[in-house]
């Protein structure tokens, strides 16, 4: 294969047959020829473990460097559809090599999801294999996205000197952080999870109840017993569990080069942009950490139907991140000098003007952090109510907002949603802003629109009848008719309010200052559209719902109705840090 054939992507664009592999963009493009299929290699490990995986070679002669991904949802199964992906890369000129996991599909052993004491190592040994074949030119990168982006971190933390790079997306290295956001458990994706894992394919979840109270019984009543749910119920806070099974030990240890990858509204957009920041830093001087946020969600919905929400997306935006992917492996698992990261190592996608935009950090230059004030005269229940948002703090008193929130009657806009899938399933915002347990703040027009690109945290002065509760958080694009678009949100359990690394309950009445992280952002509001702040005390099931008791997580039967108060008087301003951008 010569440069020219390696180096980017061939401009002239031709589909793959994806008839069973319907969530995967038909933009993937050729460059080679592909050439023989080795299927089910049964790989030893080091305990004798044997891992079932198949190879995809480029035609021809020769060696070639390997993509590599190790996955637990089946590597020949439609949902994940990695014989389109492995032609993809053989396309490129690369070697792929797709495995299952220990204990998954058709390899031997036990799966114990996320444990480090076994990616690791069979990542190692996996790429050892590789490095070994002949027709290996002794390089190795991984690629993946969820748990297989997990697995490609396990690989940069094993140390194989034959690895070269890992591109891991929607994923984090510290497993609590991307399991319970901010002390709550994110039920409708991480929960269910796992208890569908806890099989060689994954379990039946026909007779799963969200509803079902204790919650920590929800997936033995389901005829699901899970072992790893029965975890997550038991470790509330970071544990020996958590260290055991996430990458933390190995977080510094990492130093080829990482393209870190997500989405606005995918469900570990945080931690992943953590992770990133973690690891650039601690390789500054090579500055080979990429970071790349897109539009869309864990599935990565607007290739397919081109909205975030109610708003409508350009297309391409799948094509362009399969370019970065291949122009990363290009250049360093192939040694292109295609200037891939030149314009910066952070490239993001802003949502509303439809553009790619590069940065050298974040937030990127250019942004203000701008407090926006939450105002009312003490009725700011449901958008028809008085409150506002205001770039003036308040001076005097001003009377306090108050809702109940009944956990048997919390907000369920992801009930009925997968939310996996979250910005392809939202819509509009307007029902949940005619609750009366929904505090609402509305912005006047903007006349030129406004450009929000960074982080986002919430400055809250609340207070509680309960003993516990949570608060969250919901930034909101108000378009010209009213309807009204999810921009990001965020989510707090007050007992967590002091930290993740001790649980403090609250007494009652008692006013607290709450910093809620609402992450991050790249969004423009068009002209003479409106900016809104929602406050209330759920978001079921996409996460687990606050009985307001005070017990430990999941072991409640009994809920309890709780008042909730904000305070945004002069002695007590609650406010929005919004990262306003200048273009």
């Amino acid at each position: 294969m010569d440069g020219e054939q390696a180096g980017g992507l061939a401009a002239q664009k031709g589909k793959h047959d994806v008839a069973a592999y319907d969530r995967i963009p038909s933009n993937l493009t050729d460059r080679a020829a592909t050439g023989p299929v080795m299927s089910d290699q049964m790989v030893a490990m080091r305990d004798g473990t044997l891992l079932a995986t198949d190879v995809y070679l480029p035609s021809g002669d020769g060696t070639f460097p390997t993509v590599l991904t190790r996955m637990p949802y089946g590597k020949t199964e439609p949902y994940c559809f990695m014989p389109v992906i492995a032609d993809h890369w053989v396309r490129q000129g690369y070697a792929a090599v797709v495995q299952d996991v220990r204990g998954k599909w058709a390899s031997e052993g036990e799966f114990e999801p996320n444990l480090a004491a076994n990616e690791v190592p069979d990542a190692y040994d996996t790429i050892d294999w590789i490095a070994g074949q002949d027709w290996s030119d002794g390089k190795v990168g991984m690629w993946g996205e969820s748990y297989f982006g997990f697995t490609s971190y396990a690989g940069a933390v094993s140390g194989h000197p034959a690895l070269v790079c890992v591109a891991p997306g929607d994923i984090s290295l510290d497993r609590y952080k991307a399991t319970m956001r901010h002390g709550c458990l994110q039920l409708n994706t991480v929960g269910t999870w796992a208890i569908s894992m806890t099989d060689q394919t994954y379990q039946d979840l026909s007779g799963l109840d969200y509803w079902h109270l204790p919650m920590a019984d929800m997936a033995q009543a389901a005829g699901a017993p899970s072992s790893y749910f029965d975890e997550l119920m038991n470790n509330p806070l970071p544990s020996t569990f958590w260290e055991e099974h996430s990458l933390l030990e190995g977080y510094d240890s990492i130093t080829i080069p990482v393209l870190h990858w997500g989405g606005w509204y995918d469900n570990y957009l945080g931690p992943t942009i953590a992770d990133w920041r973690h690891m650039a830093a601690n390789n500054a001087q090579s500055g080979n950490q990429h970071l790349l946020i897109g539009p869309g969600d864990h599935e990565n919905t607007p290739d397919l139907n081109h909205r975030a929400g109610i708003l409508p997306m350009a297309d391409g935006t799948g094509a362009a991140r399969w370019d970065a992917y291949v122009a990363f492996f290009d250049r360093y698992l192939m040694g292109l000098d295609n200037g891939f990261g030149a314009e910066g190592p952070i490239r993001y996608y802003t949502l509303g003007n439809d553009t790619w935009c590069d940065a050298e950090a974040w937030p990127p230059a250019g942004t203000t952090m701008t407090p926006v004030y939450l105002r009312s005269g003490g009725k700011a229940n449901t958008a028809a109510g008085g409150g506002a948002l205001s770039w003036q703090a308040p001076k005097n008193d001003e009377a306090a907002d108050s809702f109940d929130y009944d956990p048997t009657d919390p907000i369920t806009e992801t009930l009925e949603l997968d939310c996996w899938a979250l910005a392809g399933g939202m819509g509009d915002r307007q029902p949940i802003e005619a609750r009366a347990d929904v505090l609402v703040y509305t912005s006047e027009p903007f006349p030129d629109g406004l450009n929000l690109t960074g982080p986002i945290t919430a400055h809250l002065h609340f207070a509680s009848s309960a003993v516990d509760t949570d608060v969250t958080v919901a930034l909101v694009d108000v378009f010209e008719d009213g309807r009204a678009n999810l921009v990001q949100d965020g989510i707090l359990r007050c007992r967590y309010r002091n930290g993740l690394d001790r649980s403090e309950l609250m007494e009652p009445d008692v006013v607290y200052e709450l910093e809620i992280d609402v992450w991050s952002t790249s969004y423009v509001l068009k002209p003479r559209h409106r900016l809104r702040v929602e406050i209330s005390s759920s978001n079921f099931n996409r996460y687990d719902r606050n009985l307001n008791t005070g017990e430990p997580m999941g072991q409640g039967k009994t809920p309890v109705v709780a008042t909730q108060t904000l305070f945004h008087d002069a002695d007590r301003p609650s406010c929005i840090m919004l990262p306003i951008h200048e273009t």
